[in-house]
């Protein structure tokens, strides 16, 4: 799943209560996760960041940050925390359509099941042809629509 699936779906996911929040930190939540890991992966800093799902992809990062959001009262916070969360559990239902190792999993239980992340060795030009399967394409599309609906609804509502 790329962006408009995490995005799109995620929103969904969330509900009306989560989408209350504020729009840019659940923006950020959404798409936290890669944001933080494709670059580690492809800046090659370490052999121990072994694939495109290692830090930003654990549960223990999305546990901390809705842990200081509800220390600080922070909707912002709460957004990209549940964005985060949300991030994680599409990650980890798209990897039930992969013959891929597990690795959403095993970086949402890390440290739990061990402290290496999965290894995936993967370039950038073949991880940017992923979004041609079809699970990835499927799962772009009802992102999208989500999104052209949910902005449809908001334009009616205002008018």
């Amino acid at each position: 799943m790329f962006v408009f699936g995490h995005v799109g779906i995620g929103r969904l996911v969330i509900g009306p209560r989560g989408r209350a929040l504020p729009f840019i930190p659940l923006l950020i939540g959404l798409l936290l996760p890669d944001l933080i890991d494709k670059p580690l992966y492809y800046a090659h800093l370490s052999s121990f960041i072994s694939c495109t799902r290692t830090f930003g992809h654990t549960g223990l990062l999305a546990i901390l940050v809705l842990l200081i959001a509800a220390a600080r009262r922070s909707s912002a916070l709460l957004a990209v925390g549940l964005g985060m969360a949300t991030h994680l559990a599409l990650d980890c239902v798209m990897d039930f359509w992969s013959y891929d190792t597990r690795s959403a999993w095993t970086a949402l239980t890390w440290p739990l099941g061990g402290w290496h992340f999965a290894v995936v060795e993967i370039s950038v030009v073949d991880h940017l042809k992923r979004i041609f399967v079809a699970p990835v394409m499927l799962t772009e599309l009802m992102g999208l629509i989500v999104l052209a609906w949910e902005y449809r609804r908001a334009r009616r509502a205002a008018s």
